[in-house]
């Protein structure tokens, strides 16, 4: 299997979402000053860079993102190709894109652009309500997409509650810059936060 890392880099270069604790990195210990090893701390939202989003975010109930099941972040996965949505994906731009038994989708959109910029884009493309409902209804349960967030900056709430409210987990701020559109396998590794919505992610692609 060839792997590709889809995981933006954490640094302080790139833009926490509006409102949220910006990355921080720190060394805290250097060879070069002598000490016995080189240390560091951070600081950063759970919703950091490339993250899982657990129903718990905003449905609230038991499912953290430390109980998401692992077979449902690992195996089969369909990267669709909806470059050609200016703004919101309706269920008319998802018809014909998502077979039947189709678990794990991923979203390749106008957002690849400028996924890695150091600014953050508001305009970025995401999923309505309808959008979710319609994925989750047909049996979708790990939704992912190229920037911040699966639902329009200006509107959370209705999206993720749509389709995290199915039973499912969101994948955000992936890197599908260089991700062909296809069959592919998928190993999201999330940090196991207990009790929370979110955690950062490693996430790869992989084909034969």
């Amino acid at each position: 299997m060839n792997w590709m890392d889809v995981s933006v880099p954490l640094n302080p270069e790139r833009p926490p979402w509006p409102g949220d604790e910006p990355f921080r990195y720190e060394e805290t210990t250097t060879l070069a000053a002598g000490d016995e090893a080189n240390g560091a701390r951070m600081t950063l939202s759970v919703h950091c860079g490339t993250h899982v989003d657990a129903p718990y975010h905003f449905v609230g109930g038991e499912m953290t993102v430390d109980r998401i099941e692992p077979d449902l972040l690992v195996g089969p996965c369909l990267v669709i190709d909806l470059t050609e949505v200016e703004r919101i994906i309706e269920p008319d731009h998802l018809r014909g894109k998502v077979p039947p038994g189709t678990k794990r989708l991923l979203a390749k959109t106008r957002n690849s652009a400028f996924v890695r910029d150091t600014v953050f884009h508001e305009d970025y493309v995401a999923f309505s309500e309808a959008g979710g409902r319609w994925l989750a209804e047909r049996g979708v349960r790990l939704l992912g997409i190229d920037y911040y967030s699966i639902a329009p900056y200006e509107s959370q709430p209705p999206t993720h509650v749509a389709f995290l409210g199915a039973g499912g987990a969101a994948i955000e701020n992936l890197d599908l810059s260089g991700v062909e559109p296809g069959p592919h396998e998928i190993l999201c590794l999330p940090l196991k936060i207990q009790g929370s919505g979110g955690a950062p992610a490693r996430v790869f692609l992989g084909r034969p």
